[in-house]
């Protein structure tokens, strides 16, 4: 079975950069989830739904400290469900 192209939106990515970093309140980036199941790997970028906004220090910090990678999950639901509560989203 051929796997299918991952979401891409730029509107999204775009939107999750004006929302405060999910570790400090601080003004974010997008970070794509990493280090989690097959979500991302060598020269692959999780899709676009699996982002969360992230300061520049906590960015590189959930980079580095394999640690801090299962508090992804939550801080990408968070960021779902503000961004469906917001129109963001929507069916």
């Amino acid at each position: 079975m051929q796997k299918s192209p991952p979401w891409r939106s730029e509107k999204y990515l775009a939107w999750v950069r004006t929302q405060p970093c999910c570790m400090c309140g601080a003004p974010a980036e997008a970070h794509h989830i990493k280090g989690i199941g097959n979500f991302s790997g060598a020269g692959m970028k999780a899709s676009d739904i699996l982002v969360m906004p992230l300061c520049h220090e906590h960015h590189q910090e959930v980079h580095l400290n394999f640690r801090l990678r299962p508090d992804q999950f939550e801080y990408i639901c968070r960021t779902v469900e503000r961004a469906v509560r917001e129109g963001i989203l929507h069916d």
